[in-house]
């Protein structure tokens, strides 16, 4: 009930929630107290009635709930404890210190969050963020930290990496065994930057925080303003069902963005059960190639069975000239039974006594399986589109 000494030549303290922390004038910094989160940093998770010693060259400490930061002479910041601490562990907590930032001026951990001032006054936040304490715009909870909206100087990067395109092949893989994603990654911003982690999960419903393990991971080359970067990887296709793809660059949450936003990207897929066909439209040549007004023209159009099984084409319409999309069963102004295909297999369809009308840029459109009774594994490349213009 009245004070007793616990170390000397002290030059700072703090005091967490059942935890304290004290630097030494040496720069030595000692913790004691609660231990059942790692906060102490001593490598255990056992209760210390009286001080030891956690790291040396340390500048400034500040002590959360049940997690501990430190900043040492090299302003980097060191942190332990809680996972809401900003270790960076999404598993739980860290009994040892760990680096979270470097470039660092001044610290402060509260209630299962923390912050950091930056040396070029930028402020970073990272940990619980329910109540939007984070201070990013969001009420999603950062593992890493990311920079505060509105604070300090702008980042030196203004580079923004996004996903701009995923491809699947096949794109209805079998149940039980694989398929590849070409995942292109573009930065929209004005300067190079590093994308860092690009981090792909086979069947993600939820969206992702920074440091959530992935399916796969695939580090990412430095990317000049405007410049792509496509990359492969194979992934587990799982049970037959439909499944979500779910990309997240800049995984690590380590380059600052000016839109954090768009760094995740999803695409539905299905996993179909057994091999099943997929038919594409993959060739429209037009004799002439530049048809009369008044006139009339043929198409020859090859149909490609894509799939893994035999399966009936169906119906090959044609339009001469539709602005829009067609749907399933919209009348064309010509259409052949395609019939069955084997998997792999093409056949070419003539077309002929197409009018050309008057004398315009147009396009013409091509759609397999047209009444859609087939089951395919794509339907998206049932459709065709070629140019071409009628001459007076």
């Amino acid at each position: 009930m009245t004070p007793v000494q616990v170390l000397t030549g002290v030059a700072a303290v703090t005091a967490g929630m059942n935890h304290s922390l004290a630097i030494k004038a040496d720069g030595s910094l000692w913790a004691w107290g609660w231990n059942s989160d790692g906060q102490l940093g001593d490598g255990t998770r056992t209760d210390c009635w009286t001080p030891v010693q956690v790291l040396t060259g340390v500048t400034a400490v500040s002590s959360g709930w049940g997690h501990s930061l430190a900043l040492k002479t090299d302003n980097s910041l060191w942190a332990w404890g809680f996972a809401w601490g900003g270790t960076g562990d999404p598993s739980g907590q860290s009994s040892k210190p760990i680096q979270v930032l470097t470039e660092v001026a001044a610290v402060a951990a509260g209630w299962e969050y923390s912050l950091a001032r930056k040396t070029d006054g930028s402020l970073w936040a990272w940990g619980y963020n329910a109540y939007g304490q984070v201070g990013d715009g969001t009420t999603t909870g950062r593992l890493s930290p990311v920079p505060v909206v509105g604070f300090g100087a702008p980042p030196t990067s203004t580079a923004d990496f996004t996903v701009t395109n995923i491809t699947l092949n096949p794109s209805a893989p079998l149940a039980g065994g694989t398929f590849n994603a070409s995942i292109t990654v573009k930065n929209r911003g004005t300067q190079a930057g590093s994308p860092g982690t690009l981090r792909v999960w086979a069947n993600q419903r939820a969206t992702q925080d920074c440091a959530a393990p992935g399916d796969a991971d695939i580090s990412l080359t430095n990317l000049p303003a405007g410049a792509t970067q496509t990359v492969r990887i194979t992934l587990p296709a799982g049970t037959a069902g439909y499944r979500t793809l779910r990309t997240f660059v800049d995984s690590q949450c380590l380059t600052a963005e000016p839109d954090e936003t768009n760094n995740q990207t999803s695409k539905s897929y299905q996993v179909v059960a057994q091999s099943i066909a997929d038919f594409a439209v993959t060739s429209v040549v037009l004799r002439p190639n530049r048809p009369t007004a008044g006139g009339t023209f043929s198409a020859d159009v090859t149909v490609k069975n894509r799939g893994t099984a035999p399966g009936d084409a169906d119906t090959l319409a044609l339009w001469v000239d539709q602005p829009g999309v067609p749907a399933c069963g919209t009348a064309g102004n010509a259409a052949l039974p395609v019939g069955n295909l084997a998997a792999g297999a093409s056949r070419t369809l003539t077309l002929d006594g197409l009018p050309a009308g008057a004398a315009a840029a147009k396009s013409l459109r091509a759609f397999i399986d047209a009444a859609c009774l087939s089951a395919e594994a794509n339907d998206g490349n049932n459709q065709w589109v070629k140019p071409y213009t009628v001459v007076p």
